[in-house]
């Protein structure tokens, strides 16, 4: 089993994270899957025997999104949860509180 995090684009509103989810884990192989909008990623866990990121990429692209076929390293993940956080820092440093 192999379980890596892969960029998804396209994606607006809380529907685009179920139709990309819908489209990930009806892939043969796919265990389990986590779609974050926030950070535009999906941390896919799957059977390397039966499927590829590409097959997967191809699910999603079906499914009117995108994917990336590779995996976001730890530091593209880090640099994705500094964004997230970026805007409430941004409120506070603004409003000083």
């Amino acid at each position: 089993m192999v379980k890596e995090s892969y960029g998804i684009k396209n994606m607006m509103c809380a529907m685009c994270v179920a139709h990309v989810r819908k489209a990930i884990e009806q892939t043969e192989g796919v265990k389990e899957v986590n779609v974050n909008l926030a950070s535009n990623s999906a941390l896919i866990e799957y059977d390397e025997r039966l499927t590829t990121p590409e097959k997967i990429r191809e699910a999603v692209v079906a499914a009117g999104y995108d994917m990336d076929t590779a995996p976001l390293s730890d530091e593209q993940d880090e640099q994705q949860e500094a964004q997230k956080k970026k805007p409430k820092n941004f409120l506070k440093e603004l409003f000083g509180r």
